[in-house]
């Protein structure tokens, strides 16, 4: 079961990445260099209207993971596929936006 395991809104977003490493010729003339054999993938999630509990659950599981630095599993709604990713900033915001309802954005990044 994966570790982070909070049920985020949908839509979810998600990006597939290839890093690519492009040089350009004096004639026009280009090289190209693909640095990953694999992509890697991003995720944006978002918690609406949730109460003040589990948004204390979310930033405790951020805070254990200090932010961006320990990697965690997680199982992507959209495929059923469990990833092992990090958040992908070292700060979590969130919205007050009635007595104890909070709104949550965050970004996941795959560890490879």
């Amino acid at each position: 079961m994966s570790e982070f395991n909070f049920n985020p809104d949908f839509v979810i977003d998600e990006e597939v990445e290839f890093k690519t490493l492009v040089s350009e010729y004096e004639n026009g003339a280009e090289q190209r260099r693909r640095k990953w054999e694999n992509p890697r993938r991003k995720w944006f999630l978002r918690f609406n209207t949730r109460v003040k509990t589990e948004l204390v659950n979310i930033m405790n599981f951020f805070i254990d993971k200090s932010g961006a630095y320990q990697g965690f599993t997680w199982t992507n709604p959209n495929d059923g596929v469990e990833y092992f990713v990090r958040f992908a900033e070292d700060s979590l915001k969130f919205t007050l936006k009635a007595y104890e309802i909070y709104d949550l954005e965050l970004r996941l990044i795959e560890v490879k």
